[in-house]
């Protein structure tokens, strides 16, 4: 096992530490301090309980000293939180391990904020469940991030050969992967906004370039957010002077129109830019991800997650030991809850040429 300055220098530099998102997890639910507060109790004597039982009710004389105080309503002990679902592997062996991570895991703890593992780190249970590489099983390295609400592959590395070739591939991007998204748009105003590129499954990829541009303000769509600064895409015209701003891409094709305005689409990237496919769907071609209030959608998803899925990862330039991983494309389920929400099913999931 190496030891933790080792471990650090692994960490592409795309990993750096969220601070806003685990803010939000590490500071508890307020409501637990309200709930155990103490009341004043009553007198224990005979006489005072039957008083207390019979006593009519406060005459609204004194109404007026508690004029604008309201009763507040008891919350439930998780606040609303659904459970956490159980992330279900793909692929394991002495050198990479792949996870279909649900909505509502953080990729990663903020060493500087988290005290103890947290319940909502995926990296804090895969370990505890005794998953990674090394003589204690506890070597495991995440080399990219998912989004918390969001769902998908998700790649560690388990031991430091895996970690610095993988990481290598990601700096250099030579990873291949897609995501499954169902959004809430109109399918012809996508189009428009979008340049077509290519013909594929089928269908036509269409491609959206913008400008990454700092973002001062809370929500960057159309509703502002919880939990930190969003992201900022301007789209990319001609003559357009860049200067030192980050430049990103995708590519998306309509794999199925679930109703009138809400459509599922496959999205490529090669990039990894914060929030780029949400932030880039919303601002871009005018189509945010359904329950993704952040960036404009209508509505929360009851899961409280956001309909982004990772579904495929392939990683063609590495080569460890004896896995040949230009012929291996690791691909994750989508969330059953789809079902619920899009009545949309794996088994009824489109047939991808990934060639």
């Amino acid at each position: 096992m190496l030891a933790p300055s080792i471990q650090r220098t692994l960490l592409p530099s795309h990993l750096k530490p969220q601070r806003r998102t685990l803010l939000s997890l590490a500071s508890g639910d307020p409501v637990s301090t309200w709930q155990i507060r103490r009341h004043k109790p009553a007198s224990s004597s005979p006489s005072s309980n039957r008083q207390l039982n019979t006593r009519p009710p406060r005459k609204t004389q004194s109404n007026h000293s508690n004029a604008g105080k309201q009763s507040r309503p008891p919350r439930s002990s998780n606040s609303g939180q659904p459970n956490l679902l159980e992330p279900k592997i793909v692929f394991s062996n002495n050198h990479l391990l792949f996870v279909n991570k649900p909505a509502g895991y953080h990729s990663q703890p903020n060493e500087s904020i988290e005290q103890k593992p947290s319940k909502k780190c995926l990296l804090s249970k895969l370990k505890a469940s005794g998953l990674g590489g090394g003589s204690a099983k506890n070597f495991l390295l995440p080399m990219h991030r998912l989004d918390q609400p969001c769902t998908g592959i998700s790649m560690l590395a388990k031991n430091s050969k895996a970690g610095t070739r993988t990481g290598n591939a990601f700096r250099k991007h030579a990873i291949e992967k897609d995501y499954f998204c169902v959004v809430e748009g109109n399918i012809e105003d996508m189009k428009m906004r979008s340049l077509p590129v290519s013909k594929k499954n089928g269908g036509t990829m269409h491609k959206l370039t913008g400008v990454l541009t700092p973002s001062n303000s809370r929500g960057g769509g159309r509703q502002q957010s919880k939990g930190g600064k969003s992201v900022l895409f301007k789209p990319l015209k001609d003559g357009t002077n860049t200067g030192d701003k980050r430049v990103c891409h995708l590519e998306w094709e309509l794999l199925k129109s679930v109703s009138g305005d809400v459509h599922l689409i496959r999205v490529i990237t090669g990039t990894g830019a914060k929030h780029q496919v949400r932030a880039m769907m919303s601002q871009l071609a005018n189509s945010p991800l359904c329950g993704d209030l952040r960036y404009g959608a209508s509505a929360p998803l009851k899961d409280q997650s956001v309909a982004l899925h990772a579904r495929s990862l392939h990683l063609p330039t590495v080569s460890l030991g004896d896995m040949d991983l230009k012929k291996m494309r690791f691909v994750a389920p989508i969330p059953k809850t789809w079902s619920q929400f899009f009545s949309l099913t794996e088994w009824k999931m489109p047939t991808i040429d990934y060639d």
